[in-house]
């Protein structure tokens, strides 16, 4: 495996992937790779997809995989109709009921908020709401739950007890690059609940030593 000892090593390869807008081959997918990493509806990655898609030049993500990927109600139910265990969810704009994890669908308010309490439930859901006008996703947390988060990079991931997950995530969603949020139950299963960017800039060594052995970048 490479390995990137110095910055030096770590911002030639970001160099050359930035050069090629981070679109790239993978060895066995018949389509480009958008390896941009953030596919929030229209960032760089997301006009990347869809210029290529204009060219007629095959590329996953696509813009609709990525709204499918980053909207929650969305992923939600993709991963239910690929048979994915996920948490039960609802989607209100109003009140909820803790403990759960709130998401915005507004594409233009990203974060979420895990409630444990009702103490503060009214005044989260009036933000996140922006009062009461827009819907959030709202995922119930089981009794003895944990919320956790891996990072997927072309479906495989640093830490081993994930790696089914990621497999899942680039089979399912064709998402190269993301940050993934499980709820942990007790008995130690996972429910996939959220993926969020994962810049390319923001990749570990390990991971890009990964991405060098497998990608040959665009030209």
């Amino acid at each position: 495996m490479v390995k990137y000892a110095s910055d030096k090593n770590r911002q030639q390869l970001v160099s050359r992937a930035g050069a090629r807008l981070f679109v790239g081959s993978v060895a066995g997918e018949r389509s480009l790779v958008n390896l941009g990493g953030n596919y929030d509806y229209l960032s760089r990655a997301y006009y990347v997809s869809q210029d290529y898609g204009n060219k007629g030049r095959s590329i996953v993500p696509t813009c609709d995989e990525m709204l499918d990927a980053y909207v929650p109600p969305l992923f939600l139910e993709k991963a239910k109709l690929a048979r994915l265990p996920i948490p039960e969810y609802y989607i209100t704009n109003g009140y909820f009921e803790p403990p759960v994890i709130v998401d915005p669908i507004n594409p233009f308010t990203l974060k979420g908020r895990l409630v444990l309490k009702s103490g503060r439930a009214k005044s989260i859901a009036k933000s996140l709401t922006r009062n009461f006008t827009y819907a959030v996703c709202c995922q119930e947390l089981p009794e003895g739950s944990r919320v956790a988060y891996f990072r997927s990079v072309l479906g495989w991931s640093g830490q081993a007890k994930y790696r089914g997950l990621a497999g899942v995530v680039w089979e399912v969603f064709h998402i190269p690059l993301a940050r993934v949020r499980v709820v942990r139950l007790p008995d130690n299963e996972y429910l996939l609940s959220d993926l969020s960017p994962l810049p390319f800039e923001y990749l570990g060594a390990r991971e890009l030593s990964y991405i060098d052995e497998r990608v040959t970048w665009d030209s």
